[in-house]
């Protein structure tokens, strides 16, 4: 047995695993990415910085008060309806080692399999093609992720029982908001909230 003052669970989509009562009826979903790593430019070239496409709107609520936001979903889902079927919206970033990490897609619950799309794959390429030009398109490496969201709200915050906080369901934004988020509640423990 471990006893501490203080226990944070962070369980990201395996969320039923511990507390499942405190998930029950909240409408959490699971949403899978697929992303890919192309190799890196030679003699250390840079592509600059993180480049992302118009798509991108489409999928992150801060951009919801774009006047051209409706018009531009409209086109994309006249034009290029398989975009929202498989969320994708595009970005390449290089990192240190010099291979570009491009991405990506979002497909949630029941739509979800443990195999990666080809289809979702030529999609993501032949978006990211129009928006940046690389040394080489060859792909090095593919994978697939898993994280818990709660749709309209940021991250779900609960106190199952005494000395006892869930932290979960911060979407596509965990990579970015996790540190923030979590010295924001160690330091206001009894008075968290986002």
């Amino acid at each position: 047995m471990v006893e501490a003052d203080r226990i944070i669970v962070c369980s990201g989509s395996d969320f039923e695993q511990l507390y499942p009562e405190s998930f029950a009826g909240r409408g959490i979903t699971r949403c899978k990415l697929q992303m890919l790593a192309a190799e890196p430019p030679p003699r250390g070239a840079r592509i600059g910085p993180m480049i992302a496409s118009g798509l991108s709107l489409r999928h992150y609520a801060n951009f919801a008060q774009c006047p051209s936001l409706p018009a531009l979903r409209d086109r994309i889902a006249r034009e290029q309806p398989e975009l929202d079927r498989f969320g994708v919206h595009v970005m390449a970033s290089q990192h240190s080692g010099g291979e570009i990490i491009l991405g990506d897609s979002h497909v949630y619950d029941d739509e979800m399999t443990p195999f990666d799309s080809g289809t979702i794959e030529e999609l993501m390429l032949e978006e990211l093609r129009r928006i940046v030009e690389l040394p080489s398109w060859r792909i090095t490496r593919r994978w697939n992720g898993t994280y818990a969201k709660w749709p309209g709200r940021a991250v779900l915050c609960l106190d199952p029982e005494p000395g006892v906080r869930i932290v979960n369901a911060a979407g596509g934004t965990g990579m970015t908001m996790s540190f923030g988020i979590a010295e924001r509640m160690w330091e206001n423990w009894n008075d968290f909230d986002l």
